[in-house]
C-alpha cells in the first residue's frame, strides 16, 4: 500500500501536465526545463520524504492490525 500511495501522488506531474492542473508536478517539469535546479531538488527530496514516510506507517500499522508480526530490534 506504501508504494501504491506513492506512486498515485507522483503520478500528478502526468496528469497536471497533461489537463494543465496547477500544482507541484507542472511547478517540477517547468524549473526542470527552466534549470532551476534548487525547486528541483526541493521537489525530489519532498517526494522521496513521502515515500519514507508512507512506508513507515504502512509498516506500522500493519504491525497495528496483525499482533502476530513483531518487529526485533
Amino acid at each position: 500500500m506504501g508504494p501504491a500511495l506513492v506512486a498515485i501522488i507522483t503520478g500528478s506531474v502526468v496528469i497536471e501536465q497533461i489537463f494543465g492542473l496547477p500544482g507541484i508536478g507542472r511547478y517540477f517539469v517547468q524549473a526542470a526545463l527552466s534549470r532551476d535546479y534548487t525547486l528541483v531538488l526541493g521537489v525530489v527530496i519532498f517526494y522521496g520524504v513521502l515515500i519514507v514516510v508512507f512506508n513507515l506507517l504502512v509498516d506500522l500499522v500493519y504491525g497495528w492490525l496483525n499482533p502476530q508480526i513483531r518487529y526485533e530490534g
